[in-house]
């Protein structure tokens, strides 16, 4: 188990909740805590699941992602972990998290997950109030969510339209409005 320390607090990292909250489906919260739900310390996770949407920055730059990753100014995996995506997100202010947001799928969809990061990560779903993910914790992030992390916003979309015509469920990696081969938006 991997352990982050600021200003003298230890926190673990390690995955110990497996459960994804659906901020559409608020019912399962019947005047108990989310912390009430969570599974015992050391649960394993399950095996990430394929899926497909498309996430648009606010500054015009778009990534595909079809898999499990990380987004932040300089996005690293704590030792043993392993994830498709590492989206660096070029920010001046140093307002957003070197490793800021966790994203994975299973088998209802795209979630996401706040990796304690110093500023906060917001879900906003259509028609409901903004939600800061609680760090650690697997939020449901639906097609036209809006993830806010600090100050960089970014809409989760669909990529029905472009995955119909590829053979092999082959995606493009590339990323939209980005002349680089990497993963650095900005």
């Amino acid at each position: 188990m991997t352990s982050h320390s600021t200003s003298g607090v230890a926190r673990s990292t390690a995955p110990a909740d497996t459960s994804v909250l659906d901020p559409s489906r608020r019912t399962w919260l019947p005047g108990l805590s989310p912390g009430r739900h969570r599974l015992s310390p050391g649960v394993p996770i399950a095996a990430s699941v394929a899926g497909a949407v498309q996430l648009s920055f606010v500054s015009g730059q778009r990534a595909i992602v079809t898999g499990n990753g990380l987004i932040g100014r300089q996005p690293l995996p704590d030792p043993g972990e392993s994830f498709r995506h590492l989206l660096t997100v070029t920010d001046a202010a140093r307002s957003l998290s070197k490793t800021h947001l966790e994203f994975g799928f299973d088998e209802e969809g795209l979630w996401v997950r706040d990796r304690w990061s110093a500023n906060g990560s917001i879900l906003v779903v259509p028609a409901q109030a903004p939600l800061p993910l609680e760090a650690g914790r697997r939020y449901r992030a639906k097609v036209g969510s809006l993830l806010v992390l600090s100050t960089t916003e970014i809409m989760v979309e669909s990529v029905d339209h472009v995955t119909s015509g590829l053979a092999g469920g082959a995606l493009p990696q590339r990323l939209k409005g980005d002349d680089s081969e990497d993963s650095r938006l900005g």
